[in-house]
């Protein structure tokens, strides 16, 4: 691919307002696609590479006739080798790099902050051992991953047949907070935060085997849910002046003839919401429309806030649904010690590696990631193409 051209906007001197504002929204346009031509001329170098070192490997190789290939040339064709294994990982890293620049992507993916909920569903004390073995499983992912957990709240089942042990004991509800800082020169689901990786937890997991307690030998199926909710930060509210519109009255009430005289009193509209504030508590214009700006962010901030609660009461519900064994996102199945993520289609060998290392459920947090981008992907170039067709019947 040949190099682009880097057109030199302050070479350009306008001569009116429009061509002006032309110039700058080519410098716009240039500075966003300028990373994705970088990595573009980047991989094109790369592959011009890998080829050159194919056609000298087969050169040597042809030269050699039946074989017969000296030292000499066996090193040169080791170290192309080796040489063009080293490529192909940052080939690999160039082209994750480049779909990060083109997909769109979830700003809360990078949020470090998240609270994970473990819930006992159907099964009784298998469900309750379960979720225990759940919470140990993403304890163990967070010290992998470095991260820092606490567990807020940890409710074990209680009954005439079940034993409160202790960490034994079975589980009826365990709330972890989680924090993780996204890795950015990690080519792989390390590079989102806690939440982008763990946001494929949930839902309802359903395990199939035989109870510990059971005297007759029988599989049994028992559900537990988790819900992922990102961590709320503490909210702020922008208010632009662009988003203001003030209008000045006088006052009425007690306060003497000044109260009459001067348009002291403050009615304060935010435009984006339509929400309106009045303020004639004081004498001053000044002091008038300050306490008014104030009164309009609280209002703000305490909408937002029922929003965000109403946002994360929505998304708890759908994740947690019923506790139904059918609705089960991922099934640990321990007789065929296989674990299937119905939502990827894929099944992995190994429980072992889930429950008690995180080598499987990194792996499948890293499926889950990459599924999510092909999907992204594949809506962009969707939206792309109707819009591309509808400009050519337009």
């Amino acid at each position: 691919m040949s190099s682009l051209p880097v057109t030199d906007m302050s070479a350009h001197k306008p001569t009116s307002p429009a061509i002006s504002m032309h110039s700058r929204d080519l410098a716009s346009r240039w500075n966003q696609l300028r990373p994705i031509v970088d990595v573009l001329e980047e991989l094109d170098v790369i592959l011009e590479t890998d080829a050159e070192a194919a056609r000298l490997v087969s050169d040597i190789l042809n030269d050699g006739g039946d074989g017969d290939v000296a030292d000499e040339e066996r090193e040169l064709m080791e170290l192309a080798r080796v040489e063009q294994e080293q490529r192909t990982v940052h080939r690999q890293a160039l082209e994750q790099k480049l779909l990060d620049l083109i997909v769109p992507k979830d700003p809360t993916y990078f949020s470090s902050g998240v609270t994970l909920e473990i819930i006992a569903g159907a099964g009784g004390r298998e469900a309750g051992l379960f979720a225990r073995e759940l919470l140990e499983m993403y304890r163990l992912l967070c010290v992998d991953r470095g991260w820092h957990f606490t567990l807020v709240q940890e409710l074990t089942m209680v009954g005439d047949d079940i034993i409160s042990t202790g960490s034994e004991s079975p589980l009826s509800k365990a709330c972890l907070e989680i924090v993780g800082e996204p890795n950015p020169i990690a080519t792989d689901a390390r590079r989102f935060g806690a939440y982008g990786q763990l946001r494929c937890e949930a839902g309802v997991h359903r395990v199939q085997r035989v109870p510990v307690t059971s005297k007759q030998g029988k599989i049994h199926t028992s559900t537990v849910a988790v819900s992922v909710i990102p961590s709320s930060d503490e909210i702020s509210v922008d208010l632009p002046e662009r988003d203001l519109s003030w209008a000045f009255f006088r006052a009425s009430g007690a306060g003497g003839q000044h109260v009459n005289r001067t348009d002291s009193a403050v009615r304060l509209t935010h435009i984006p919401t339509g929400t309106v504030v009045t303020c004639q508590q004081e004498r001053s214009q000044h002091v008038n429309k300050r306490i008014a700006l104030e009164m309009l962010r609280e209002r703000l901030v305490n909408s937002k806030v029922r929003s965000q609660t109403e946002a994360e009461r929505s998304l708890r519900r759908c994740q947690i649904g019923h506790l139904d064994r059918s609705e089960k996102v991922r099934t640990y199945n321990y007789p065929q010690d296989r674990v299937t993520d119905h939502r990827l289609s894929r099944s992995w060998a190994g429980i072992f590696r889930f429950m008690r290392q995180t080598t499987g459920l990194s792996e499948a947090i890293q499926a889950f990631v990459q599924r999510d981008q092909s999907l992204r992907l594949h809506n962009l170039l969707s939206q792309t193409q109707s819009f591309n067709e509808g400009q050519s019947t337009a």
